[in-house]
Formats: structure tokens, C-alpha cells, sequence
């Protein structure tokens, strides 16, 4: 039953890296133009926290209690994400059935462009490449919140009839 948990956790990433589906269509601008979130979301990121929660349940650290991540936004509009399990598990089967799960289990990367939606809420990632298959080639769009040096991705998702939280939070490098 872990095991279900952390390969939902994984494809909620980085994500983000994390995904929040947006019913209908969205408006998307170039990075630069979005208003007041373009110039505040650009930089180097560090995952600080990486949790997801199922309703009535203990919390599920899919990459650790302390993972090891790097999200970074350019102002042309590229992205990389990163996020690796801390301590590192290379023992981990490096084979999951889940197709939105990393390759291997313990690591997790991503990288294309990004904009961001006229709200300035969300980016939208166009996924150019990373070790999540079925990332590869599609839109993944994540809402944040902004705080200072502090940017927090949340979402709420169904798993086995149960609400989950996920939230990830990162620290401003640069």
C-alpha cells in the first residue's frame, strides 16, 4: 500500500512539481508578461518540503522528511525541476508500472519551457524531456502561492476514495 502512495506522490510532483488540472482553457502569457509573478517566480529554487497528506492519515514523504530539490525558472521562460530522495535509495527497483512514475523510484527531473497563466497564479510546463515518461511531450500546470522568498505549490487529489493534500515548498536561492 506504501508503494501506491509513493508512486502517487511522485507523478503529483513537482511539481511540482504537483499538478492542478485546470477545467477549461487557460490563457497563458510569456513569462515576462505575466503581471507581478513573472520577475518574482524567476530564480533558483530549494526544496525545503515535499509532503503529501491523505485525509485521516499520517503524511506520505514520498523523496524523505528532508529532500534534496532544485526548481529554476529563467526569464526567457525555461525550467528545470529536480528532486531526489535524501538519504538517496540507488537500491530502489528502478521498474514501476505506474507510468507517471520516475525512473528510478528515488530521483525525479523535468525540464522544457514555462508561462504563466494570466492570473499569475499557475505555470503551465511544457514538458520537453525528464525521466517521467508520460510527462514527456505534454502540459503539466501547477498553482503556487508567493511569500517573500517562499513559493508553496499545493493541490488536492482523489486516491483509493480519499482526499490527499500534497504541498511543496521551496526557499529562493537566487
Amino acid at each position: 500500500m506504501k508503494n501506491l502512495h509513493l508512486s502517487t506522490a511522485r507523478r503529483r510532483l513537482a511539481g511540482v512539481v504537483c499538478g492542478a488540472v485546470w477545467a477549461g482553457s487557460v490563457a497563458v502569457l510569456p513569462a515576462a508578461a505575466a503581471p507581478n509573478a513573472g520577475p518574482q517566480l524567476t530564480g533558483v529554487w530549494r526544496l525545503v518540503r515535499y509532503v503529501d497528506t491523505p485525509d485521516n492519515a499520517q503524511p506520505i514523504y514520498a523523496f524523505g522528511e528532508h529532500p534534496v530539490g532544485q526548481f529554476i525558472f529563467t526569464p526567457e521562460g525555461s525550467f528545470s525541476i529536480n528532486i531526489m530522495r535524501n538519504p538517496p535509495a540507488p537500491e530502489t527497483a528502478t521498474v514501476d508500472i505506474d507510468p507517471d512514475a520516475c525512473i528510478p523510484a528515488w530521483y525525479c527531473s523535468y525540464f522544457g519551457t514555462y508561462r504563466l497563466a494570466e492570473s499569475g497564479r499557475q505555470w503551465i510546463a511544457r514538458v520537453e524531456g525528464g525521466n517521467i515518461p508520460s510527462y514527456v511531450g505534454t502540459n503539466q500546470t501547477r498553482s503556487f502561492e508567493l511569500s517573500g522568498d517562499r513559493l508553496r505549490i499545493s493541490e488536492s487529489y482523489e486516491e483509493g476514495g480519499r482526499t490527499v493534500r500534497a504541498e511543496r515548498v521551496l526557499e529562493r536561492v537566487q
